[in-house]
């Protein structure tokens, strides 16, 4: 009977250490996704200034890169579903405050982009992303929402290293406009007339 109570008391203390590093580890991870950008590093990689300025990852003049995606609906999305068309990409994350409040704006930004004829694709980066309610927010905002564990495959294809970033391409699949936050996209894409 002392070996029963002595193994449960060790495996009350085992768990209790488990949930202390799962908490620790959490913490950590929330404060470096929602920092500001300038003391986010995003996907392990020191902050990329250009004059100053942090800059997403991704730069005009980069090519769109070779990716493939899947819903939560199941459906795949890849490069060659977004080709001769201008394209709008969210990078989003659960536990970005700023990724929340963008939603209302890159609503209007990504219907002037598919009223021109363009797509717009949203990822969403976060445990249980697929069933959030940002991923719920952007359904018919965004043609295609990508869910994305923490490893976050397909926002690391593109090269995104902060949240909310976001990414213009043209009709070549050439980025044209990057930025963190929606403010540094400029004017929306304006539909065009027939």
């Amino acid at each position: 009977m002392e070996y029963l109570v002595a193994g449960l008391v060790l495996v009350a203390a085992l768990a209790a250490v488990n949930a202390a590093l799962t908490v620790a580890v959490t913490r950590r991870w929330r404060a470096r996704v929602s920092a500001p950008p300038a003391a986010h590093h995003g996907h392990g990689h020191g902050p990329v200034a250009v004059d100053g300025e942090l800059e997403l990852g991704i730069a005009p003049g980069d090519r769109m890169p070779a990716f493939t995606g899947v819903t939560a609906e199941g459906t795949t999305v890849t490069r060659d579903d977004l080709a001769d068309r201008e394209v709008l990409i969210a990078f989003l994350s659960l536990e970005c405050s700023s990724c929340d409040d963008s939603v209302p704006e890159l609503g209007e930004r990504a219907r002037r982009v598919r009223e021109a004829g363009g797509r717009v694709l949203a990822t969403v980066v976060g445990i249980d992303a697929a069933d959030s309610e940002l991923a719920a927010r952007l359904v018919g905002v965004a043609d295609y929402v990508v869910p994305e564990f923490l490893d976050a495959p397909v926002s690391n294809l593109f090269g995104a290293r902060f949240y909310p970033g976001f990414a213009h391409y043209d009709a070549d699949g050439v980025a044209t406009v990057t930025s963190i936050g929606l403010e540094g996209l400029g004017e929306p894409a304006q539909p065009s007339m027939p």
